[in-house]
């Protein structure tokens, strides 16, 4: 597909271009960096998303455990093939004859793995460092696994290798500002619940730093295609840690992507994923989850005096 001259401009409709804009205009394709090991010996060890089914076509988290400690994640990625690639373009429509043309450009975009690691390349280049903490760290990305590496799990070549950040209270990011963007139809919300202070505060400002790391990654010019609760707090943990998992992420560059076959704008999309996160919280804050999170670890008669 060619370059779109005006895409930048529709894309970012109703925003400032972000000031990265000339330098992704120079550039034709920026690379991933390479994971580099300190450890010779590191191994895959097991799942760290013990929720996750074994499927060899679905995306493994593992431990990668260097000088015999569980120091980072790896997101393994199944493979994606060029069959997998026309099948998708036939999904959107595009012609037989366009089709055998844009496989190269349909494996850079549809598969799972460069989608993910160009939003965490994007991050790591263009995203402010007090605005880093929103976003696991990354630390590069391997293709070329050899299946000495795995002690479980599927055996594939590509994985991105990521920060640790385990389900305690030392890997909570405290966000103290104010979000560039309030919703009152949020507070509606919440005023109409049977909520204790103490639980409207909560999930006020629960809802406060989620829009904080969205518009964090809005403003990067990154769209996370895939809002869920769960993308915010680790599984099996109840507090929200980072923003994560991108493999549905759509990292902007100046050539017009085969999925919009029609242009779309930014802050359309930004809505969307705001509202996604209104969805999500306001039914927990119905459900009142928070109470029953406290509950379970005392009695509810002391946590209903206490709230």
């Amino acid at each position: 597909m060619n370059d779109n001259p005006s895409w930048t401009n529709i894309f970012f409709s109703n925003n400032p271009p972000p000031d990265f804009i000339n330098q992704l205009n120079n550039e034709t394709n920026p690379q991933p960096s390479p994971f580099i090991p300190e450890d010779s010996n590191w191994k895959l060890g097991r799942k760290a998303d013990k929720g996750r089914q074994p499927d060899p076509t679905q995306i493994q988290v593992l431990w990668l455990r260097s000088h015999g400690h569980r120091k980072y994640i790896a997101k393994v990625f199944p493979e994606y093939t060029p069959n997998q690639a026309k099948i998708q373009l036939q999904r959107f429509r595009f012609r037989n004859s366009q089709i055998p043309k844009l496989i190269p450009d349909a494996l850079h975009e549809f598969d799972r793995f460069p989608r993910e690691a160009r939003a965490y390349t994007h991050i790591d280049r263009f995203c402010p460092d007090h605005e880093r903490i929103y976003f696991p760290s990354h630390y590069g990305v391997i293709t070329n696994l050899d299946k000495s590496r795995f002690s479980s799990g599927y055996r594939q070549e590509r994985a991105i290798i990521l920060e640790a950040i385990k389900p305690n209270v030392r890997s909570r990011r405290i966000l103290a500002e104010s979000p560039e963007t309030h919703s009152t139809s949020f507070t509606h919300t919440l005023a109409k619940l049977p909520l204790s202070p103490f639980e409207y505060s909560y999930y006020l400002s629960l809802f406060h730093d989620r829009l904080h790391r969205l518009n964090a990654l809005h403003k990067l010019g990154i769209i996370h295609g895939d809002i869920q609760d769960w993308h915010f707090r680790l599984p099996d943990d109840f507090h929200d840690t980072v923003l994560y998992d991108f493999s549905e992420a759509y990292t902007f560059t100046p050539k017009l992507p085969l999925r919009f076959r029609e242009p779309i704008i930014l802050s359309r999309f930004a809505e969307g994923e705001r509202q996604g996160v209104e969805l999500h919280l306001g039914k927990r804050a119905k459900d009142r989850d928070l109470r029953s999170y406290l509950i379970k670890s005392t009695s509810e008669q002391i946590i209903d005096n206490t709230i």
